[in-house]
């Protein structure tokens, strides 16, 4: 839609009430859902953005109910004390080896946010490390580094992992399934995975310093006294794992992913609720105020499309690349990259995945793989720019919340000094990456 068929007060408007909405959600002053519906509501009333638009079009729905269906499936297996149980045995078997137990947490906060989802993880994991490292009287920060990194490079492997996946994924966008995730980025999270453990391992071994007595205190705990409720975890492990073999054969079935996931949430739900009170503790753990506003943030970018200023910002984009798609690619990288690291990942997916699909527009694209190149960058960009500071991915705000809580306060300016290379090295690993991979 072109900027030019609206009156220029609509399409100053549109811009500034996202500028004005966007600072404060950046500044914090104001509470975000009040932001950003705030923003939204005056747009609708404006007319900038059309009601029906917004219902059948702008929303995400799909992104929606997949993020319902995660966050119940994991609210109700998070009671189990499966996580709980699982570091405290793969501690035990590290015998307090440094290397080994880095490894160990390591590998849980990847898989856990790949296979759950990052916040999830992290507000078991983080609690857990700092209780880990007292036990065994050592400084607590490289684990917490360690965890939150390997979460965000986790979550960044699958389709259900972040934000930033789940709403590329269900996007409407060809060829972003579950399992293309698998394909394409999984195999760079491994990669980077590797990089940032060794790399973190030759950074902190010379400090890790537990004294024998308290090793022997954590080898005598009993790990299975954690497993709160068994028979739940083994129906919370069935429907997971139903659940994703339904994302795995997504396209065999003809189900949209958010469906699917919905599927799953209802029907652990109906065999594990037994008292109302049960119900209630699993409402709680949706995170409806996110969810409303990322309802509003899709909106608000609704009518950045609907007055043209997507479309004229799509141009610039391909005006700065000559429409070369590996620049486009990389482009789209280091933006959401950057984007991520300072503002909520969301905010920054949310704003580009118009952008990618108006890029696919105007070049013509007819087969989807053409434009894939660019959807997996994004993808890469905004998930893992988030490592570098706990400021835009919401799982390392709760991760810093709940180290707060245990007593452990997680300097901003202390963990950037570490993260900010970090994350500078695995997206130079991602640029090669996607150089060799899509455009050798």
């Amino acid at each position: 839609m072109d900027v030019s068929a609206h009156a220029l007060w609509q399409v100053v408007a549109a811009a500034l009430i996202f500028i004005v909405c966007f600072g404060l959600m950046i500044t914090g002053l104001f509470n975000r859902l009040l932001v950003v519906w705030a923003g939204a509501l005056l747009m609708l009333l404006l007319g900038l953005v059309s009601g029906t638009e917004v219902v059948q079009t702008h929303i995400g729905w799909q992104t929606i109910f997949l993020m319902i269906g995660i966050m119940v499936l994991s609210g109700i297996t998070g009671k189990t004390g499966l996580y709980e149980y699982i570091t405290i045995r793969c501690a035990q078997k590290t015998g307090g080896r440094y290397f080994l137990l880095l490894v160990a947490l390591a590998v849980i906060a990847a898989v856990g946010s790949a296979a759950l989802d990052a916040v999830t993880t992290m507000m078991v994991m983080i609690p857990m490390t700092i209780r880990l490292a007292k036990r065994l009287n050592a400084n607590p920060f490289s684990l917490l580094v360690t965890v939150m990194a390997s979460g965000t490079i986790g979550g960044s492997a699958t389709m259900i992992g972040s934000i930033p996946n789940m709403m590329i994924g269900s996007s409407q966008a060809a060829g972003l399934t579950f399992n293309g995730f698998l394909v394409h980025v999984a195999p760079l999270s491994v990669l980077c995975f590797a990089v940032i453990v060794l790399v973190l391992y030759r950074l902190y071994a010379k400090e890790w310093k537990p004294d024998p007595a308290h090793i022997s205190e954590l080898m005598a705990l009993d790990a299975s006294s954690f497993l709160s409720n068994r028979t739940l975890l083994v129906k919370a492990c069935a429907v997971w794992g139903l659940t994703l073999l339904g994302f795995l054969f997504q396209l065999q079935l003809r189900i949209p992913i958010g469906f699917i996931a919905l599927a799953g949430a209802l029907v652990l739900v109906l065999i594990s609720v037994r008292k109302k009170e049960d119900l209630v503790e699993i409402g709680h753990s949706v995170e409806w105020g996110t969810l409303g506003w990322l309802a509003g943030l899709f909106i608000l970018v609704g009518g950045l499309a609907d007055t043209g200023i997507m479309e004229a910002i799509a141009l610039k984009g391909m005006e700065l690349t000559s429409g070369n798609p590996m620049l486009l690619a990389l482009l789209v990288l280091w933006v959401s990259a950057i984007g991520s690291a300072v503002v909520d990942q969301a905010i920054v997916a949310a704003s580009l995945i118009p952008l990618v699909k108006q890029w696919g527009i105007q070049l013509e694209i007819t087969t989807y793989w053409q434009l894939n190149p660019v959807w997996w960058s994004l993808s890469i960009g905004a998930s893992l720019g988030g490592m570098a500071t706990w400021l835009g991915s919401q799982a390392s705000l709760v991760a810093a919340g709940l180290a707060l809580k245990e007593g452990h306060e997680l300097s901003l300016k202390r963990y950037v000094k570490v993260a900010v290379p970090l994350t500078l090295l695995v997206l130079l690993i991602s640029t090669l990456y996607i150089v060799l991979m899509y455009f050798d």
